[in-house]
C-alpha cells in the first residue's frame, strides 16, 4: 500500500494552514480509545518443515492470507486551534489488530492444524497530525496522516497436510510504517465526543516482506481536558 504520496500531500496542507491561518494556539489536551474491525489486505510467506523429516531435505514456503479481527487503539495529543474553520491534533497512538487464521487460510492446501491454527497480530506505534474542520456545528470532520513503526507477528504451528505433520515458523517483521485516514467526532456533552473513522496502516513503500497492510473501521470516545 502505498502511503507516500499522502503523507506528502497531506503534511503539505498542514503547512499551507499554519502559515496563512492567522493564529495557532495550544488549547487542550485529547486523550481516546475506542475499537472495531481491521480487515487485512496482505498474506504472509511462512516457512514450513516436514516433521521427521533429514536434516538434508529441505523445506518449503507455505502462503498464510490472514482473515478479519478486532482491533483496538488508545491516542493521547495536543491541540491548536488554527483558524476559525480549522483546528490540528499531534498525538502518539497506538493499536493492535488480531488477524484471524484458519485452515483454509493456508496455502498449498493442507487438511487441519495439529493443536490450533497460528494467531497473528498487527502492532503499530504512530505520531499522527489530524486536521479537523470545526466550522459545521456538533459534527466535526477530520483527515489524518502518520509515521511510525509496524510490526507483524503470527504465531508457529504445526500441520497436517496428505498424511505428514509440518512444522511452520514464526513470523516476526517490523518495519517502518504509518497510517491515513478520515473520519468525524460528534460533540456529545462537555469535552466528551464520539468519533467514527477508516484508515489504512501498514509498511512504508519499499518495507520489509510480510508487513501486513490492514484497514480498521473504529468507533472510540474521546475527551477534552482544557
Amino acid at each position: 500500500m502505498c502511503l507516500r504520496p499522502l503523507a506528502a500531500a497531506s503534511l503539505l496542507v498542514v503547512v499551507v494552514v499554519l502559515l496563512g491561518g492567522g493564529r495557532a494556539e495550544a488549547q487542550a489536551v485529547r486523550v481516546e480509545a475506542g475499537g472495531g474491525w481491521a480487515l487485512p489486505s496482505t498474506e504472509v510467506d511462512v516457512s514450513f518443515q516436514r516433521v521427521g523429516a533429514p536434516a538434508q531435505e529441505e523445506g518449503g514456503i507455505a502462503e498464510i492470507d490472514p482473515g478479519s479481527g478486532p482491533s483496538a487503539y488508545a491516542a493521547v495529543g495536543l491541540v491548536w486551534t488554527l483558524t476559525d474553520n480549522f483546528s490540528l491534533e499531534g498525538r502518539l497512538r497506538a493499536q493492535q489488530s488480531q488477524l484471524r487464521v484458519g485452515s483454509e487460510d493456508v496455502s498449498p492446501s493442507i487438511d487441519r492444524c495439529v493443536s490450533s491454527c497460528p494467531e497473528g497480530r498487527l502492532r503499530a506505534l504512530s505520531f499522527e497530525g489530524r486536521l479537523s474542520l470545526t466550522s459545521i456545528g456538533r459534527i466535526a470532520p477530520y483527515f489524518l496522516v502518520g509515521l511510525g513503526v509496524v510490526r507483524t507477528t503470527v504465531d508457529a504451528t504445526r500441520i497436517e497436510a496428505d498424511g505428514d505433520e509440518f512444522q511452520l515458523a514464526e513470523v516476526d517483521a517490523t518495519d517502518a510504517g504509518g497510517d491515513v485516514g478520515f473520519g468525524a467526532a460528534l460533540r456529545l456533552a462537555g469535552g466528551l465526543s464520539l468519533t467514527a473513522e477508516t484508515r489504512v496502516t501498514g509498511s512504508l513503500p519499499g518495507g520489509r516482506d510480510n508487513a501486513v497492510t490492514t484497514f480498521p473501521f473504529t468507533l472510540g470516545l474521546s475527551y477534552k481536558f482544557r
